[in-house]
């Protein structure tokens, strides 16, 4: 059953392709599980795991004592042993992959830490800052948040309190393995991001001006300006995509980059190689049942 309401990753996906979007309507999953895919999962939940235990240690110390590296292995060990036992359990058979993983993880969280903690000295060091305003523009106040609002619904990675402290940042976590699939998928993560945007202004009553995307395998950020025209923009292509499918299934675009880094390329070649325009039946691709 083709569902009812869009999601930001939904629109995303009709950024980028409307044919993927069309695709998305009609297989949710459609394609089995991947290395990349694991590690990803792996990767958000051990950073959004950090973030939630620094910032509840930030909120029960009495002074500005941040700093503190044997607490911040600690946490990361926690962290660590949480990864370690619960997706080999969930992903048996990527088991190995899992563990290989684990050093890097643990090697990034050090550093990311370093980062964090250089972060709130900034914003300390700022004028009218203080130890709370700081840790709230550092660390996520809000983790895995659910929102809804014109018929779109979603989970946000992280929010954070712009400077102003009545603005608010979303920020979604990325684990490409190269900078170049992150650039081919620059424009569609901006739209799923002013998609979040526009969500959290509905549930908030609070402006978003600006969003960003952390990087987990290199740390690092990138930051888009949010215009009114983009959020109503949004909404635009969320109407469109919710009667994509009244004249069949979108043609394959012809852009053998964006179809070289689709993650539905699998099942976009088998619906048009065996001439599909409109899919009644759902098409599992090679090495799917392994994972059911």
């Amino acid at each position: 059953m083709i569902k009812t309401y869009e999601t930001p990753s939904s629109i995303s996906s009709y950024a980028y392709c409307s044919r993927l979007g069309g695709l998305d309507k009609l297989y949710s999953f459609g394609g089995s599980k991947s290395v990349a895919t694991v590690i990803g999962n792996l990767e958000h939940a051990a950073f959004q795991e950090y973030y939630k235990m620094f910032n509840l240690d930030c909120k029960n110390i009495q002074s500005e004592n941040f700093y503190n590296e044997e607490q911040h292995q600690i946490r990361t060990d926690k962290v660590i042993e949480y990864v370690s036992e619960f997706f080999p359990n969930l992903y048996p058979s990527y088991y190995q992959h899992i563990l290989d993983e684990i050093p890097s993880v643990r090697y990034r969280l050090d550093l990311h830490y370093k980062q964090k903690i250089e972060e709130i000295k900034k914003y300390l060091n700022s004028s009218n800052s203080t130890p709370g305003k700081a840790v709230s523009m550092a660390l996520p106040f809000e983790i895995e948040k659910k929102l809804g609002a014109y018929g779109i619904f979603g989970r946000v990675d992280c929010m954070y309190w712009g400077a102003d402290g009545k603005s608010i940042i979303p920020e979604d976590l990325k684990s490409h393995a190269t900078r170049f699939d992150s650039l081919i998928h620059q424009e569609s993560h901006k739209i799923q991001l002013v998609t979040y945007a526009v969500l959290i202004e509905f549930l908030y009553k609070a402006p978003v001006r600006e969003a960003r995307i952390f990087y987990t395998k290199d740390l690092t950020y990138e930051t888009f300006k949010i215009t009114k025209k983009d959020k109503v923009e949004v909404l635009e292509m969320k109407d469109r995509l919710q009667t994509i499918l009244n004249e069949g299934l979108p043609p394959v675009i012809e852009d053998p980059i964006k179809c070289k880094h689709c993650y539905k390329q699998n099942l976009c070649k088998e619906i048009a190689d065996r001439g599909i325009v409109d899919p009644t039946e759902y098409i599992p691709l090679e090495g799917e049942e392994d994972d059911i």
